[in-house]
């Protein structure tokens, strides 16, 4: 089984990638910088007890199993209990602080017993802009912050490794703008152009025009294109056009479903979509059903994604490019030198 590289570790973030969204944290150097807070008050702490001096030994003697447990056990089990439970509501309250950021709007989650979330809206009119103070220069952090028309801040989303990366992440996702998209163009115009890196043609989605019956390799020979647009820079697939780029409609394919329409042609390419992509991704794919001809066709527009898309065929997980007018699948070894010089260049 081929896994997929752990995208993370390439372009040096704090992140992970769920429910369409990209979920931030903030950079594991505040955890170690409330780690060194919590020492610094435990030792204030500690040299404030010793100026009380015996006032401390009277006050536990007062309690009621002071003549249990010895004061100096007392003492230490208290500073070991304080410090452990410090240290934990650090860690905790590091832990469960993350940005969630997707087009149009960023969700900040915080809090250590009760998650609390503030979703904010990003649109195109707002300013985005970066801010990082000694520290964070020295070990690559900082804040992105976020401005109104009247140029206020009405978000921050702070302390996050190498956030001249997600400023230019947020900036693609002002006003709901995802990545940028294919331009969208008239049907006449694409079946007037040969294939190429962001065009492709197929015959249908699933009907076998020439063994006149249902072929499962067709949705995948889709379903590639698909992943290959999504690895690449984006594209057009145009399904129901034969060879000559002639129109020749959608007609089989509606016989071998339940619902013989558009929206059930839809519906069933979202069903092997979330199979073989993955649900999370299928907002960067937008269907369209114009008509050439009295055909009806489909015009599947696909966005670059931010992250590497992976197609799983059975068992195995396979990754595709765009190569020319052609998708083309790269080996184990190809796909993290891909990796690292496509996203990076791109998010950068």
């Amino acid at each position: 089984m081929i896994l997929p590289i752990d995208f993370l570790p390439l372009l040096g973030l704090h992140w992970r990638y769920m429910n369409g969204a990209i979920v931030v944290k903030q950079s594991p150097v505040i955890l170690f910088r409330n780690f060194v807070f919590i020492e610094i008050l435990g030792f204030v702490g500690y040299f404030i007890a010793v100026a009380l001096g015996n006032y401390k030994y009277e006050f536990y003697t007062k309690l009621s199993f002071s003549a249990v447990l010895p004061y100096q056990t007392a003492k230490l089990l208290f500073l070991l209990g304080a410090e452990l439970a410090m240290t934990a509501y650090a860690f905790l309250r590091w832990h469960r602080e993350s940005y969630a950021i997707q087009p149009g709007t960023i969700t900040h989650g915080w809090g250590v017993f009760f998650i609390k979330k503030k979703t904010s809206p990003l649109r195109r009119e707002m300013k985005v802009m970066l801010s990082s103070g000694f520290l964070g220069n020295l070990f690559h952090y900082g804040t992105v912050n976020i401005y109104d028309a009247a140029s206020r801040i009405t978000l921050t989303v702070a302390n996050i490794s190498t956030p001249q990366r997600y400023l230019k992440i947020i900036e693609r996702f002002l006003d709901g703008e995802n990545l940028p998209r294919e331009k969208i163009q008239n049907v006449e115009q694409l079946l007037s152009q040969d294939e190429h890196e962001r065009l492709e043609f197929k015959s249908s989605l699933r009907f076998d025009l020439h063994g006149q019956k249902v072929n499962r390799d067709l949705e995948r020979s889709v379903m590639k294109t698909v992943a290959g647009f999504l690895n690449s820079k984006g594209g057009n697939l145009v399904i129901g056009v034969g060879d000559a780029r002639e129109p020749l409609g959608l007609k089989h394919d509606y016989e071998t479903l339940n619902r013989p329409t558009s929206d059930g042609f839809e519906n069933h390419f979202t069903q092997i979509f979330n199979a073989m992509i993955g649900p999370e991704f299928r907002h960067l794919i937008k269907l369209r059903f114009p008509t050439v001809h009295n055909q009806e066709l489909c015009v599947v527009s696909v966005a670059p994604s931010v992250r590497p898309i992976y197609l799983k065929l059975e068992d195995t997980e396979h990754f595709y490019i765009r190569t020319g007018n052609v998708t083309t699948p790269l080996k184990m070894s190809e796909v993290e030198s891909y990796t690292r010089s496509h996203w990076l260049r791109r998010v950068s």
